[in-house]
């Protein structure tokens, strides 16, 4: 797509890097993929395959434009850079960006990276990982979409397979979560921060939950854990920061099985935890990252609200006070924000349309919840199992900071898009004991 222009190659290219990953894809069925969710496998793929081909339709054609071509232009400028000397590119790789070094590395004919994406570190991460695939798809938008897309799929299915052994779901329920949500798949398959975002967290939590299990953990797989934690690190430092609380209470769930047999020795474990969390909250809303983080927003936020160049649909939570006693006070409202908002009322463009009819959805699942006849045993069941743990706390955390801090709802939907699978889980979470307590699959 150079320049716009659909020529033979733009079409040639991403056809073979399409019949490269369902080749790849049909290796990795037969590794990851079980007899119980097998048949969905590749319904799944292609149903993010064309979310990602709507991804990149709506910016190019809707917005003309947007964060997904800078990225995509960024990557390109990259790609030239290696072509031209592969020496600046490594160095530029390592480097931070910096005026000094812009001259240094770019020139005309290279090119220039957007310069709202070269000067925040974040968004220029995001152009060094996707370079890569720009040198290999010889710049091609939508074959790098489907390279991104199949790498965001994966992370989905392996941790399905995964929560698929604690049976503690409906398999239509777990298949829904990780592969068919709309705005899930609309935000976070195409070439943008929220994919890569996506991508390294799943990846991440598939390696945490080996280690919370006590599996055996090779070199390998803490290379990985040291790569994802970093990318999200210089990301979106925040999630990883949820991450980690949010681990923390999921080991805490399974360590506490070792003493199901002894009451006493049980209790004070929860309670010693139970203080532990609460030092963790003051830690949380005390430390200089959520300050300066909460700091940063209530700038942005006023930015935001007062500026008439922000055309999108804002939204206001009040005044944010980043003291403890005010990010507290605030914390109710904003996980409500976070999690249930756009509303319908407040979704009628094309990019929100999804998340209004999902707001609609886990709505009705929150009431159904809260008014169900089981209610006291799904909540002993979120509570004593390590995913649901980690899904409340992580939602929780996610929630409050994105629905602080975005005060617009295209931003919000993108930030807070990674605990919607969280979400529907924690709302679905079987309740009766005829349905809990099935016969466990024992593994090969």
């Amino acid at each position: 797509m150079n320049d716009q222009r659909v020529d033979f190659i733009d079409i040639i290219i991403p056809l073979f890097y399409l019949g490269v990953i369902l080749s790849l894809a049909y290796i990795k069925k037969r590794r990851i993929a079980s007899q119980e969710n097998e048949g969905f496998f590749f319904i799944g793929l292609f149903y993010k395959l064309i979310f990602a081909f709507f991804f990149g339709t709506y910016y190019f054609l809707y917005v003309k434009g947007g964060d997904s071509v800078a990225y995509w232009q960024g990557a390109n400028v990259l790609s030239n850079l290696f072509f031209e000397s592969p020496i600046k590119y490594v160095d530029c790789l390592f480097s931070n960006s910096s005026p000094e070094l812009l001259g240094q590395h770019f020139n005309s004919v290279t090119g220039y990276p957007p310069g709202w994406l070269y000067r925040e570190n974040e968004a220029w991460l995001v152009c060094k990982l996707t370079s890569i695939l720009s040198i290999l798809t010889f710049k091609n938008y939508t074959a790098m979409s489907i390279i991104v897309c199949y790498f965001s799929f994966l992370g989905s299915w392996r941790l399905l397979e995964l929560v698929s052994k604690m049976k503690t779901h409906a398999r239509g329920n777990l298949i829904f979560a990780f592969i068919f949500i709309p705005s899930l798949c609309f935000w976070c398959t195409g070439l943008s921060k929220d994919t890569i975002v996506y991508i390294f967290v799943f990846y991440l939590l598939i390696r945490l939950f080996d280690i919370i299990a006590g599996k055996k953990i090779r070199f390998k797989h803490l290379i990985q854990v040291v790569i994802c934690s970093y990318i999200i690190y210089h990301t979106r430092s925040f999630i990883l920061i949820a991450i980690v609380a949010a681990a923390i209470m999921a080991y805490g769930a399974e360590l506490t099985k070792k003493f199901e047999s002894n009451p006493f020795a049980k209790f004070g474990f929860r309670f010693v935890y139970f203080l532990f969390g609460i030092l963790t909250v003051y830690v949380f809303f005390t430390s200089q990252t959520v300050t300066k983080i909460m700091t940063e927003a209530s700038v942005i936020q006023q930015d935001f609200i007062n500026n008439d160049l922000y055309t999108g649909q804002k939204y206001e939570v009040g005044v944010i006070d980043v003291s403890p006693f005010g990010l507290i006070s605030a914390f109710p409202s904003s996980v409500v924000f976070g999690i249930y908002r756009p509303f319908i009322t407040e979704s009628l463009s094309p990019s929100l349309i999804f998340n209004g009819l999902e707001s609609v959805l886990l709505l009705f699942l929150t009431l159904r919840f809260f008014l169900s006849f089981t209610i006291i045993e799904k909540i002993r069941k979120i509570r004593k199992n390590k995913f649901l743990m980690f899904a409340l706390v992580f939602v929780l955390i996610i929630g409050f900071i994105s629905g602080l801090t975005s005060v617009l709802f295209g931003v919000l939907v993108r930030v807070r898009a990674i605990i919607l699978p969280f979400i529907y889980l924690l709302l679905t979470v079987k309740g009766s004991k005829s349905l809990v307590e099935l016969p466990l699959v024992k593994e090969k």
